[in-house]
């Protein structure tokens, strides 16, 4: 295939291609180039490849080939991101001690890159796994519901007002189903916002170093407003006060503000501010340009579930509830879920509850190896307490679903 994702048959005889052509093959997915776990993934297949040049190369095609059809300049801004980002990732995973100054995984890397589809809540776990939360955390209840707030994602979409009403109606009426997550504790609260601070720090600079780059090399037509076709490489004298004059005023300090576009800078927003307030929703719409911001490519995590206009909704709590009375038939009738939907929901959350077991498993038993190592008084807690918790739900899942194969 070429970089455009055209297939290329050479020296092949017409034969074996109707062959090729007509056989049940898998789907070939466009896809961004890029991702934190991804790039994980990559450095794990290079460190442990036995021929470290294969490796390498195998790497590179796959970042240069996503199998994405688009214009050579679309293309071009493709092909920066991917360079930038693998750069400033490099960064955010030393920080976070994922990755050695060798590019190899260390710690808790692998739990993070087999949870590589509930990206970037798999970065948070490991985070919050390496700064002891579970370890001071007790209760099982308290661990599910954090557990529920980075694996399951369904919102409730109504006012304050009438979250307010619910939750006193049903405490009433003495529901068994809680209906909404509670409130996210204050450890776990202060844990969050450091991480936050971590990835608007890293990629913040990211950002910015990458706007500044692409304006380097633009041809300038981003100087020229669309419809009036004003530009501002020229010196007219537009009035103090008019939206002509302010725009050229901001434009002029855009070599201070490089990441905001000229026309959102008329109200004031700045670098500092877009990062300050980051919404993960909101994307690159005030950017000058339209970078790809989405949670594989920028690690933000946002458990305060605020959307677009940054009004708070609230979330389901049906894995915890689960988690404590095991019915599938209150989560139909008091969390209001389709009875054709809760079988997938709670084998998902089971499958990353094993997942994550399995996981510091395979840790704990390479730690022991390793007679030197004192890692074991870290990770035995935090198994013996996830494990318990898998147990849990595990053993409600399955009794539930007696008919149903076994994890």
């Amino acid at each position: 295939f070429d970089i455009q994702g055209h297939v290329v048959f050479i020296d092949i005889p017409l034969s074996k291609i109707r062959h090729l052509i007509i056989s049940a093959i898998p789907n070939i997915h466009a896809h961004f180039l890029t991702s934190v776990t991804f790039l994980m993934r990559l450095f794990h297949l290079c460190s442990n490849a036995k021929d470290t040049n294969d490796a390498i190369n195998r790497s590179l095609i796959v970042l240069q080939c996503p199998f994405l059809i688009q214009s050579p300049m679309k293309y071009e801004l493709i092909d920066i991101q991917t360079h930038f980002h693998f750069l400033f990732t490099l960064d955010f995973l030393y920080r976070l001690d994922l990755i050695n100054g060798q590019g190899q995984l260390i710690g808790l890397a692998g739990l993070l890159s087999h949870l590589h589809y509930f990206e970037s809540t798999n970065i948070l776990l490991v985070y919050l796994m390496d700064t002891r939360l579970f370890h001071l955390v007790n209760d099982p209840s308290e661990i599910m519901t954090i557990f529920a707030y980075l694996f399951t994602n369904m919102p409730w979409l109504i006012t304050r007002h009438t979250y307010e009403d619910l939750s006193e109606f049903r405490k009433q009426e003495k529901f068994n189903s809680k209906l909404f997550l509670p409130p996210i504790s204050k450890q776990f609260r202060q844990r969050i916002n450091v991480y936050n601070s971590i990835v608007k720090d890293v990629y913040g600079a990211y950002i910015e170093n990458i706007t500044r780059y692409l304006r380097s090399k633009n041809n300038r037509q981003e100087e020229i407003l669309p419809f009036s076709n004003i530009s501002f490489t020229q010196n007219f004298d537009y009035d103090n006060g008019t939206f002509e004059y302010n725009l050229h005023h901001h434009y002029s300090q855009q070599t201070y503000n490089a990441s905001i576009s000229p026309f959102a800078a008329v109200s004031g927003l700045t670098h500092e501010k877009f990062m300050s307030n980051y919404n993960p929703i909101i994307g690159s719409w005030d950017l000058v340009y339209d970078l790809d911001l989405s949670s594989k490519i920028v690690p933000f995590v946002d458990l305060d579930c605020c959307d677009h206009t940054n009004t708070a909704y609230y979330m389901n709590s049906y894995a915890l509830d689960f988690f404590k009375h095991g019915s599938q038939t209150l989560l139909n009738l008091e969390n209001e879920l389709n009875l054709g939907d809760i079988y997938n929901y709670l084998l998902d959350f089971n499958l990353v509850l094993s997942s994550i077991k399995t996981s510091l498993e395979v840790i704990i038993e390479n730690e022991r190896k390793q007679t030197t190592s004192d890692d074991l008084d870290f990770s035995l807690p935090l198994y013996q307490s996830i494990s318990n918790l898998q147990s849990i739900f595990s053993s409600n899942f399955n009794r539930q679903y007696l008919g149903r194969n076994r994890l």
